[in-house]
């Protein structure tokens, strides 16, 4: 079955985007994520709430589910990130994934005290970190040594909520990151547009990525950004192509932020068409 989710306008004032989420609950949509970013200059500018402390408030909330979009791992030690989404994952009693990324802006990591590093070492640093997580999330006990992390004798406690583990699922870009994710994780999310283009883009790398995944249960997102001047009509055309390609989860932003909670309304209409 397919599932909606809704991408909070993290922009607007913290009153207006929780009421959003409730908006999003009562409209029938299966989850919300939420950016992992500290701050944003110009076009987007706003208050941008830390990520998971919101997504647990809106857990607390309301029935969602709820995840980041994306996590972007080296912010946090692999250690800390696992206790935060395990507890999430408790609070909620099994309500939360991680949708993770290497990180895309040199300049908010340097603004908040983190050192910026080359690509290919945030991919290296980001899959490393993943491995560990899902360690530390089905193992009693874990020793590890890798390149950029080390643990030793670390028990994770309590375990998470879902068994074995919460879904791990990718929003990487690059081809190593969409390569790894078909070999190891459990889907992938794919920034898209309400366009035709986007369209055979998502078609063309989800076939490079059915090479990899080797019959494993793999889920495929998409995740597009309603524009003001997209029309219904479209959404729901490029919408449904989607979906008959093999996503398993849609999910939405709508702009401009302050005009949400009334495009959620129109939005959810589509939907509800597309649910049949």
């Amino acid at each position: 079955m397919v599932e909606f989710w809704y991408q909070l306008p993290v922009t607007a004032e913290f009153d207006y985007i929780m009421e959003c989420a409730l908006k999003a609950e009562e409209l029938g949509f299966d989850g919300v994520t939420h950016e992992d970013h500290f701050w944003v200059l110009g076009i987007g500018s706003g208050c941008r709430p830390e990520c998971w402390t919101f997504l647990t408030a809106v857990a607390m909330k309301t029935n969602l589910k709820v995840a980041p979009l994306v996590a972007c791992i080296p912010y946090r030690y692999p250690t800390l990130l696992a206790k935060i989404i395990t507890t999430l994952d408790r609070l909620s009693k099994g309500r939360v994934m991680l949708i993770y990324g290497a990180g895309w802006w040199k300049e908010e990591s340097q603004f908040f005290g983190y050192k910026w590093e080359p690509g290919d070492v945030r991919f290296e640093r980001t899959v490393e970190a993943i491995r560990l997580i899902e360690r530390l999330w089905t193992e009693d006990e874990v020793t590890f040594e890798g390149k950029y992390y080390t643990v030793r004798n670390c028990r994770l406690v309590p375990r998470p909520y879902q068994k074995p583990r919460p879904p791990i699922i990718s929003g990487g870009i690059r081809f190593k990151m969409r390569k790894f994710a078909a070999q190891h994780d459990d889907g992938w999310v794919y920034y898209g547009e309400v366009s035709e283009d986007s369209i055979k883009k998502f078609a063309e790398r989800k076939r490079m990525m059915d090479r990899y995944t080797e019959g494993r249960d793999f889920k495929y997102g998409v995740f597009m950004h309603f524009r003001k001047h997209h029309t219904l009509e479209e959404l729901g055309r490029v919408t449904e192509e989607f979906i008959n390609l093999g996503a398993e989860i849609i999910i939405l932003r709508l702009d401009p932020h302050d005009e949400n909670l009334e495009r959620l309304d129109e939005v959810a209409e589509i939907i509800n068409v597309l649910r049949g």
